[in-house]
C-alpha cells in the first residue's frame, strides 16, 4: 500500500496537478495585468486583489506539498530554490503596503519556467552562455569605447551634444549599434563631415552585423548542445531499460523452460 509520501508525490507530478498550476499562474499573470487599468482596478480591484490572495495560498500550498513529498532533497535542486523564492517574494509583496514592492507580485509570471520543461531547457542554456557572452561583451565594449573616443575627437567639436566626450559618444554610439534612428544621427553628422557615412558604416558593420550576431550565435550553439546532452541521456535510459527488460524476458524464458509440461 502506498505511503502518504509516495500519494503526494504521485498527485504533485501528475499532469492534471501540473496543468492546474500552470492554469493558475496565467490566471494570474493576466490578473495582475488588468489591475494596471485604472478603470478595472477601480470596478473590479477588491474582487482581483481577493482572487490574488487565494493564487498565492494556492502557490504556498502547492509548495508545501512538494517539500512534505521531497523533504530534504527538495531544496537540494535548482529549480525548487528558484520556485521557492519566487513564491516567498510575492508573498512579500502581496502582503506589503508599499506599492513598490506590491509590483513585485508579477515575478510570480517567472513560475512558468519552472512548470514548462521547455522553458528550463532555454533558460539553462542562456545560464550556459553567460561565459561566452561575457567575452563577446568585453570585445563589444572595447569596440564601442574605440569608435566613440575617434567620434569624440572627429565630430565633437561641431556635434557636442552627440560626441562631447567618451560618455556621451558611448551612448550615441550604443544608440546607433541598435540601429534606432541611427539614420538620423548619420545625416546630422554628415552635414558637417560629407565623409562620416565611411565612420558609421564602417561601426554598424562591426558592431551590429558581426558582434551582436556572435551573441545569438553562442546561444544557439550552447541550445543545441544542451539539447544534444538532453536527448543522449534519454537515449541512455531507454537503452538501459530495453536491457533489463531484456534480461526479464531471458530469467522468464529460463523459468518457463524449467516448469513441467502438463
Amino acid at each position: 500500500m502506498a505511503s502518504a509520501r509516495e500519494k503526494t508525490e504521485n498527485l504533485i507530478e501528475s499532469r492534471g496537478f501540473q496543468g492546474g498550476v500552470l492554469i493558475l499562474i496565467i490566471l494570474n499573470a493576466i490578473l495582475l495585468g488588468a489591475e494596471t487599468f485604472p478603470k478595472i482596478k477601480a470596478d473590479y480591484g477588491e474582487f482581483i486583489s481577493t482572487i490574488d490572495r487565494l493564487i498565492i495560498y494556492a502557490f504556498l500550498f502547492e509548495i508545501g506539498l512538494r517539500i512534505f513529498a521531497e523533504r530534504e532533497n527538495y531544496f537540494k535542486k535548482g529549480w525548487n530554490v528558484f520556485d521557492f523564492t519566487i513564491v516567498m517574494v510575492s508573498l512579500l509583496a502581496a502582503t506589503s503596503g508599499f506599492a513598490a514592492l506590491r509590483a513585485f507580485r508579477v515575478l510570480r509570471v517567472l513560475r512558468l519556467i519552472t512548470v514548462i520543461p521547455r522553458m528550463r531547457v532555454v533558460v539553462s542554456a542562456l545560464l550556459d552562455s553567460i561565459p561566452g557572452i561575457a567575452s563577446v561583451g568585453v570585445v563589444l565594449a572595447l569596440i564601442i569605447y574605440v569608435f566613440a573616443v575617434i567620434a569624440a575627437t572627429l565630430y565633437g567639436p561641431e556635434h557636442p551634444e552627440l560626441f562631447r566626450d567618451v560618455f556621451a559618444s558611448m551612448y550615441t554610439l550604443f544608440q546607433v549599434m541598435t540601429l534606432e534612428g541611427w539614420p538620423d544621427i548619420a545625416a546630422e553628422v554628415r552635414a558637417t563631415h560629407p565623409n562620416s557615412w565611411v565612420f558609421f558604416m564602417t561601426f554598424v558593420l562591426i558592431a551590429t552585423f558581426t558582434v551582436l550576431n556572435l551573441f545569438v550565435a553562442i546561444v544557439v550553439r550552447v541550445v543545441e548542445e544542451d539539447s544534444n546532452e538532453i536527448l543522449d541521456g534519454v537515449a541512455e535510459s531507454q537503452k538501459s531499460v530495453e536491457g533489463e527488460l531484456a534480461a526479464i524476458r531471458a530469467e522468464i524464458t529460463k523459468l518457463s523452460k524449467r516448469l513441467p509440461d502438463k
